[in-house]
């Protein structure tokens, strides 16, 4: 399904000297064919791309208009950083060729996309906290319009005259991100565009969806790439396209990568290699195709070796899945800084410890509870091995769930038991730093010796987040290392979600009893 996008782009101008320089009228220019000049009374220019229906295009485009603008003189350049007092930004208009959108296709859209803003915004975000993102009329969040869209000319998801859907990234940046926000934009909207499941709206499930839109995006835009929960990100991003394949094209492999390995976006690596701001926009504005390497011709460039690597293995990246697979890693280093953080300063402070420690068994919500899972921050582990928790404890926890939680379809434990039977347990836990407590969602029992599965049991309020799935996972690799041929379980007859989860694994049904079923998984070669 073919999508169009065009580009408007506000600018000031930078000297040799790094001076902005501001104009209040027309400002010298040069425009390429096909390119329009808009007045803008917020920024010294304001240029309409034509419209692009692939990012070939649009790369052959923008080096034809900014490669013109940088040989009719070097006395100043575009210069794409923005400041409290200018309206500097990129819109984003997407379509279809040749055809209007219908409001209703356009509102579509927009419920795709607003889930990924956040992300978006905190890649193109200049100084954090943003210089106008949280604070300008310019660039109010959608939900001071109590909708997904708006007829505003200043939201950031608005109903244009010209029968597109409007995307305002209003930091500004290089083409490079347009780039990226155009490979990210156009397949979500590929998908939306397809799936006509949420054009009845709900206005309680659109008020919800705001209210959780606008605290995303008042972090991405306070804290940047830190602010946002990129793995989930990444994630909502696959589930919707699939495990799109990144396109062979430098600047966009480089720039997520950069942002799921080490949260920096591109404003973040001007200030991490230090390159004068007139230099930067010189060497990145000849080819928007490329990034770090037009940076290693800057003088004076700061951590070159790194920007070397960088470039290696950003090329290496093929895929969303690969880049999930850094962006983990990324938010579990985090977390273990956080908390080495937090311990420190709880040294210092005794009482603050003493006040932290009657909140440790305060339950976390689902919603975060799915938050650190989308995150990777969980943890599958023996009773003994539980932060903050001892073995007694976490056996009284165990019991309780078996109790409380067993939906009468596993056998009760006492916490003694528990200790003492000759089968190793295992609990699944998530711990949230900032709150320094610590949720036990569920829990298995395994007979390692013998392969036999049992109690497994999920706390009811934390089921279908696959909390059952990564515990029997954890449970039959371990089987497997152990060089256990088969894993055994029985299972009660009216236990259907244990008894799907068992078939999904490849787990056959072998016998029965009046109330249970068993079944076996072969493990020979896995």
């Amino acid at each position: 399904m073919s999508v169009s996008f065009g580009v408007e782009f506000e600018f000031d101008l930078i000297n040799r000297e790094n001076r902005r320089i501001v104009y209040h009228g027309r400002a010298p220019h040069y425009l390429a064919d096909n390119w329009d000049y808009q007045s803008d009374p917020t920024a010294s220019m304001e240029l309409r791309s034509p419209i692009f229906t692939n990012l070939n295009q649009f790369i052959e485009e923008c080096n034809n208009q900014f490669n013109g603008m940088l040989e009719l003189t070097e006395d100043f350049i575009p210069y794409m950083c923005n400041s409290r007092e200018r309206s500097l930004g990129q819109h984003m208009h997407i379509g279809k060729p040749r055809r209007r959108l219908s409001t209703t296709t356009r509102r579509r859209i927009a419920r795709e996309i607003i889930e990924f803003y956040p992300l978006l915004a905190s890649m193109h975000a200049q100084p954090i906290p943003s210089n106008r993102g949280l604070t300008s009329p310019y660039c109010r969040s959608m939900s001071h319009y109590n909708d997904i869209v708006s007829t505003d000319h200043y939201a950031e998801l608005s109903l244009s005259h010209n029968g597109t859907l409007e995307l305002r990234l209003f930091d500004s940046n290089i083409p490079q991100a347009s780039l990226v926000c155009a490979f990210l934009v156009t397949n979500i909207t590929k998908k939306a565009l397809r799936n006509r499941d949420n054009d009845d709206e709900d206005y309680e499930e659109i008020r919800n969806l705001l209210r959780r839109y606008s605290n995303e995006r008042s972090r991405a835009l306070r804290y940047g790439l830190l602010g946002v929960n990129v793995t989930q990100k990444l994630r909502a991003l696959k589930r919707l396209i699939g495990n799109t394949e990144l396109p062979d094209i430098a600047s966009i492999k480089e720039a997520l990568y950069l942002m799921a390995r080490y949260r920096l976006n591109f404003y973040g690596v001007l200030r991490y290699t230090h390159v004068k701001h007139y230099d930067y926009f010189r060497l990145t504005l000849r080819d928007c195709s490329k990034y770090l390497e037009h940076l290693l011709e800057a003088r004076n460039i700061r951590h070159k070796e790194k920007l070397e690597n960088w470039i290696n293995e950003a090329q290496q990246i093929e895929n969303l899945d690969q880049l999930i697979g850094l962006s983990i890693g990324v938010d579990r280093a985090i977390a273990q800084q956080l908390t080495q953080a937090i311990e420190e300063r709880l040294e210092e402070n005794p009482e603050l410890a003493r006040r932290l420690e009657t909140r440790r068994h305060i339950g976390i919500g689902r919603s975060r509870v799915r938050e650190l899972i989308d995150r990777g921050i969980y943890y599958i582990r023996r009773i003994g091995e539980v932060d903050g928790y001892t073995s007694n404890e976490v056996a009284e926890e165990i019991s309780n769930l078996l109790r409380l939680h067993g939906d009468s379809m596993v056998n009760t434990l006492s916490p003694r038991e528990i200790i003492d039977l000759p089968v190793r347990f295992y609990v699944f836990y998530v711990r949230d730093i900032e709150r320094r407590a610590t949720q036990i969602c569920g829990a298995i029992g395994v007979h390692v010796r013998t392969g036999e599965i049992s109690s497994l049991v999920v706390d009811r309020r934390f089921r279908r987040l696959g909390i059952g799935r990564r515990l029997l996972i954890h449970v039959l690799n371990l089987l497997a290392n152990n060089d256990i041929p088969v894993a055994r379980a029985w299972v009660r007859k009216n236990n259907e979600a244990c008894i799907n989860l068992l078939r999904d694994l490849d787990f056959r049904r072998v016998d029965h009893n009046e109330r249970s079923y068993r079944f076996e998984l072969n493990l020979e070669g896995a």
